[in-house]
């Protein structure tokens, strides 16, 4: 089953409401405003097949992003992000997945760095976080403070680390959290896609078992929404009280906006139904190669 893209374009990157049920998970997302800012400068992608996945010769890949710039640059790069992001990861030669995420988040950067060249869009640039999942494991990328994060039961895991100056003060424990929350320089990033020729991409792994959820959001949905509500709607999605995945993205931006966020609100979920892994076929031809079949 998949759910079309839906959107307004009259609103910037517009509300955009997206998914799929597959063999072996079923995920979503929706991206809106928010209620205060009249465009949205955030954007999400997917790139994962319909076809049964012992046909796939790469796992799935999820990406959020958000845009800086003023909304007529802003929009431009959390687009152009995500879109070169999944069509190098998708037309590039098969490779493991954080090889591959690391030379499609480059690929990334170099667009938006070119685009930034034109008239009106100089000093744009965008954050983008993106998990890709293959076998039994999750694969997280990501540059600035858009978040990936891991819900196993009761637990929610960050898979990726702010870079931001809130986040560097935070490390070195110059700051508690309570003054994070309302610091001026929250905002500030330290990496964005667009901003350097050879920004740092950071990758992390992790292992998947079934019914674990991934949440994937922008700082207009984690300002507002915390740990134990990714748990409480996860743990939702699992019964099947949040009939989809889209379901559930919905309810997560729903409740950023019932708190006034103050920014475009974006979440991406991903629900691993199953405890066999996603096999991609350019791996078992390298297996069998190298006489390891």
């Amino acid at each position: 089953m998949s759910i079309p893209d839906q959107s307004d374009a009259a609103s910037g990157n517009g509300r955009l409401r997206r998914g799929a049920v597959l063999g072996k998970l079923r995920w979503g997302f929706c991206s809106d405003p928010g209620p205060v800012r009249e465009h949205n400068e955030d954007y999400a992608g997917a790139f994962a097949p319909t076809t049964p996945d012992d046909a796939w010769d790469r796992g799935p890949l999820f990406v959020v992003a958000d845009g800086m710039g003023g909304h007529a640059a802003g929009e431009v790069a959390s687009r152009l992000a995500v879109e070169r992001l999944i069509g190098s990861y998708r037309d590039g030669t098969p490779a493991p997945p954080h090889q591959a995420m690391r030379h499609a988040m480059r690929a990334a950067n170099e667009a938006v760095l070119g685009a930034a060249m034109e008239p009106g869009r100089r000093g744009m640039g965008t954050t983008l976080a993106a998990v890709a999942l293959q076998g039994t494991e999750v694969v997280a990328a990501h540059v600035g403070d858009s978040r990936a994060y891991l819900v196993h039961g009761d637990s929610c895991t960050q898979l990726t680390t702010d870079h931001s100056r809130v986040a560097e003060m935070l490390r070195m424990k110059l700051l508690t959290p309570e003054q994070a929350a309302t610091h001026p320089a929250r905002s500030q990033l330290t990496r964005s896609i667009g901003s350097d020729p050879f920004v740092k991409v950071d990758i992390a792994r992790h292992p998947l078992t079934r019914d674990d959820v991934l949440v994937l959001c922008s700082d207009g949905l984690w300002d507002t929404v915390g740990r134990q509500d990714l748990i409480e709607l996860s743990a939702m999605l699992v019964r099947n009280e949040l009939p989809t995945s889209v379901d559930c993205a919905e309810a997560l931006v729903r409740l950023a906006i019932d708190r006034r966020s103050s920014d475009n609100v974006t979440a991406v979920v991903v629900h691993v139904t199953s405890d066999a892994g996603i096999p991609p076929t350019a791996s078992k031809r390298v297996r069998f190669r190298r006489g390891r079949a």
